[in-house]
This record gives structure tokens, sequence and C-alpha cells, in this order.
């Protein structure tokens, strides 16, 4: 059951037309994603022979090689040949965003501050076509290996895995990075199902303020191995304003003019207004910029921020 106070917040949060769907979200099942691993070769077009099989592979227009599959079970694209084999692998719409508004080139320097289970990291070093590097840091140890078990899969080979929490990762010799995605834990209120108790469990208005503490501690930290020029994004999948135009807000502050934001809205990603105030909090007018993912048609909810650090 959706906590009801969770609900509440809710309603106020987005706008009161989305709320019905994003209801409907949680008792739904969620749309089928495969990306296509161009790290991967194959004797076979993954998709033309998923197509021969009977599925409807859809495009994602803003995700190049990414799919929305129909006329197929789950668990027949998840025990395929072609995802124990890499060729392709399963990820939801929304987590395919972060990397795509990151944007990482290859041959670039990119720091993944909070990595596990793996799927953007992999996701990027395909962008990246494998040239240049990732530096991927996971607090929780099975999370780490879990990581390093899908970037291995994903033949992800430019990425090197370290055991830390990023709020005590220190680079090698003091590298700074071309650009960092925080893509950070929180209370994954945008993953919520109705028919799934332990997805609501933890839940509670002081969890959600026990993250938005953590967030900062994470967003702060990996903001000081970006390069100047260089790009951090930050990412969560909730909608809990404590943990998102809160934390951007604070950062904004506590960066003191280091940073900035840019627009990240995404052509074809749906998407509803920012918020610039919550209870007695008034943030600042440019978090306006940031995303925030409207749930429905597949999309879950999910927030992201991109700032821009300034040239020295």
């Amino acid at each position: 059951m959706i906590p009801p106070e969770f609900i509440e917040r809710l309603r106020v949060t987005i706008p009161e037309e989305d709320v019905a769907a994003a209801l409907r979200g949680f008792s739904s099942p969620d749309s089928l994603v495969i990306r296509v691993n161009p790290l991967k070769s194959s004797d076979r077009d993954p998709v033309a022979a998923l197509r021969e099989q009977g599925g409807v592979l859809d495009p994602v227009a803003w995700c190049p090689g990414a799919f929305i599959v129909s006329a197929v079970a789950p668990t027949a694209i998840s025990h395929h040949p072609l995802a124990a084999s890499g060729n392709i692998y399963q990820q939801s719409l929304a987590s395919l965003i972060p990397a795509i508004v990151l944007d990482p080139k290859p041959g670039e320097m990119v720091l993944d501050a909070c990595a596990a289970p793996g799927s953007k990291t992999a996701q990027m070093a395909a962008m990246m076509k494998n040239e240049g590097a990732i530096v991927a840091v996971e607090a929780v140890k099975s999370r780490f290996f879990r990581l390093k078990a899908v970037c291995a899969l994903q033949a992800a080979i430019n990425v090197t895995c370290k055991l830390c929490d990023i709020r005590r990762f220190r680079s090698p010799e003091g590298l700074m990075f071309d650009r960092v995605l925080a893509d950070a834990p929180c209370s994954s209120e945008g993953r919520f199902k109705s028919d799934e108790p332990e997805s609501v469990a933890y839940w509670s208005v002081r969890k959600i303020k026990e993250m938005s503490y953590k967030q900062k501690g994470i967003l702060m930290s990996a903001s000081r191995h970006v390069k100047p020029g260089g790009t951090l994004v930050y990412s969560t999948c909730t909608y809990a304003p404590e943990e998102n135009e809160e934390v951007v807000d604070w950062f904004l502050r506590k960066s003191e003019g280091a940073f900035t934001l840019e627009d990240c809205h995404l052509p074809g990603v749906p998407a509803y207004p920012c918020l610039t105030s919550w209870g007695r909090s008034e943030f600042d007018p440019a978090v306006l910029k940031c995303l925030r993912v409207k749930p429905g048609n597949g999309y879950t909810g999910f927030f992201v921020a991109k700032f821009k650090r300034k040239d020295v």
C-alpha cells in the first residue's frame, strides 16, 4: 500500500492533472526497455533478431540504441541469450536520462560518484566507445561487486571500479574530471509499487530528511572533482523536493558562484515544472532549468540537474 502521507505530498508536488497518471504507475508494470550495447559484437543484429522472434521494438528518439519492447514477455528478454551475452541490457526510460544529459565524449575523464548497479556506468562507456576513462565509485560492498559484474558483462573496459564512499574519495594525483555524475541514493519514490511492500517499507518524512542531508554531502564531494569548465549532473528517482530542488538550491549557495545551472530538458522526455518553493523555503529561480520527469507512458518520476563549473 502506498503511504497516504506520501500521496498527500505528491498532490502538492506535481500538477493536479498528472496525479492520476502517477498513482496508476504505482500499480502498473514498468515499460520493457532495452539498450543495445555497441561494445559487444554479435553474429546477428540484436534488434533484427528480437523482431524476428515476434518482438515489437520502438526506438527511443532521445537515446540512440534504446528501444521500448512490446509483444514479448519481460522474462523472455531477461533470459534471452542476447542479455546473457551483454549484447542487450534492460534499463528503464528514466534511468537512461542522466547519462544522456551528462553527454560524456570519447577520450574524456569521467567520474561516476554513486555507480552501482552499473547501468549508467556501462551506458556511459558505450557512449564513450571505451575511449578515455571512467572511475566508478561505490560505497556498499555487495553493490560494488554487482557494479563490477555489470561492467564486465557489458565489456566496459575503460571503467575502473573503486570501493569507496564518494565523500571520502581521493582521486589519484589530484586528477580532475571533465564530467561527473552523482546519481544519488534517495527515497526512491518514483519506484514505489503498490504490490511490493518492500518498495515503501522504509519511507517516511524523516527518511527523506536523512537522505537530503546525505545527498548534499555527496553532491558537494562530487563537485570537488570537476575540472574548470567541466560538467556535473545530479539525479534522483524521487519526487521529494527536499531531495531535489532543495539540494540544488543549497549547492548553488554553498558553491558561491563556482557552478551555474544549465537547462537539461530533453526533446521527447515529458516534463512538468520544478518547484521554486516548498513549505517555508524559497529556492533560486534557476531550479526551473532542472528536469522533473512526468510519470506515465513508460516513465517513472525522476529528477535531473545539470551544473557547469566556471572556468578559472
